[in-house]
């Protein structure tokens, strides 16, 4: 990344500016209406923010990669994970983790996640004063969901809560470089606890059948660690950022809960597009290549941006609406191609037994301040959602 003392700010795009954290999606259009493959001279970077060439670059592991050693950059060694390794080495370790996350009969996991909601719902009620939903219901939410699954005892609160935010904190290093450090030292440190988690798992269960599998298939541990630190992290950062922003959008617009619970599916699919808070991707050009028009060369790095392709009007009319009638499934909130997110299905199946459990609470989540968001662009979410909460009759 240029030198952040002499480097002069984009003016089309300022990834860390607060009118940019509140809201990012006017500088994402107006990038995609300037250039959709775009030279940021501060990103040091192809700024990418069309649907077509987003989900180009996202399919094509053969000319893009997110192992940047294939273009002789080191990465830490906590960094090699299912995330990072491309084909053909990234085939094994993902293979076993989707394996792995199939162990328990989905009527199960369904059942674990709409229980973990309505008990969350439950200690909402009858709270005196405005609540924030992000501490109270998002974030416990996703850990108790994640965690239950892999069947893990929650970490230490604060000692995670440190590791985790330093590992999102540290995705825009690019941005700010003093976040890199941190974040390799957090990884190391969680993929130490997950290894520990490994070697002391029966055979049931997903760690079980995670160990077996990398036993099976020569995965080297360090790599499986930190693939499972990878779904750990995701499931809790991710996830908890998701669940927040759909909150955000459900307390304004309350009236989407109003429809048919067999409209759900499409529901979810809108929101995730919508509110997904995965806001860009990095790749790397392995070879010289054409996207958009530009001729990228090898060792060029391409941030897609995946939150601006999913609002792109070329591919979602009236991008900004929440519309049911759409087709499903066009979006790129889970990415594409062999990096497509693993947690997908859990991701969705968890949001869809949320609305659910909202919808049999009784209670009306209205507003009590305005929401804040984290100082972080490429994993975007609430730090605090206050609302108020009363009780209807609608329960049941």
């Amino acid at each position: 990344m240029a030198d952040e003392a002499t480097a002069v700010r984009d003016p089309i795009y300022d990834p860390l500016a607060p009118a940019v954290i509140a809201d990012p999606y006017p500088s994402y259009r107006a990038l995609r209406e300037n250039d959709p493959v775009y030279w940021h001279g501060f990103l040091d970077s192809w700024v990418v923010t069309s649907h077509a060439q987003c989900r180009q670059v996202l399919g094509d592991t053969t000319n893009f990669g997110s192992d940047f050693r294939r273009v002789g950059i080191e990465i830490p060694d906590t960094q090699l994970s299912v995330q990072s390794l491309d084909p053909p080495e990234h085939g094994a370790i993902r293979h076993l983790l989707v394996s792995a996350l199939h162990e328990q009969p989905p009527g199960t996991v369904r059942a674990q996640f709409a229980e973990i909601a309505a008990r969350q719902l439950a200690e909402l009620s009858g709270r005196p004063g405005p609540v924030d939903l992000v501490s109270r219901f998002a974030r416990p939410v996703a850990l108790r969901t994640i965690t239950g699954f892999l069947g893990v005892p929650s970490p230490d609160g604060a000692r995670f809560e440190q590791w985790s935010n330093a590992i999102v904190r540290s995705m825009d290093a690019g941005i700010e470089p003093d976040r890199a450090e941190p974040g390799n030292q957090a990884r190391a440190e969680l993929s130490r606890l997950v290894a520990g988690w490994l070697a002391d798992a029966d055979e049931r269960g997903f760690l079980g059948a995670a160990r077996r599998a990398a036993r099976d298939q020569g995965v080297p541990a360090a790599v499986l660690a930190n693939s499972t630190r990878a779904v750990l992290h995701a499931g809790y950062e991710s996830v908890s950022r998701l669940l927040g922003a759909v909150l955000a959008r459900l307390v304004r617009q309350p009236e989407l809960l109003a429809g048919p619970e067999d409209a759900d599916d499409a529901l979810v699919d809108e929101l995730v597009r919508l509110d997904g808070p995965v806001q860009a991707d990095a790749r790397v050009c392995v070879r010289d290549h054409t996207v958009g028009g530009r001729a990228v060369r090898r060792g060029d790095v391409l941030v897609l941006f995946i939150a601006a392709a999913n609002r792109d009007p070329a591919v979602f009319p009236d991008p900004d609406a929440v519309l049911l009638t759409r087709r499903r499934g066009l979006h790129l909130a889970f990415g594409r191609g062999a990096h497509a997110c693993l947690g997908a299905g859990l991701a969705t199946l968890q949001l869809r037994e949320v609305l659910g459990a909202l919808r049999r609470s009784g209670l009306r989540l209205a507003p009590a301040g305005p929401p804040t968001y984290e100082p972080t662009a490429t994993l975007r979410g609430l730090a605090d959602l206050p609302v108020s909460v009363r009780r209807t009759d609608r329960a049941g």
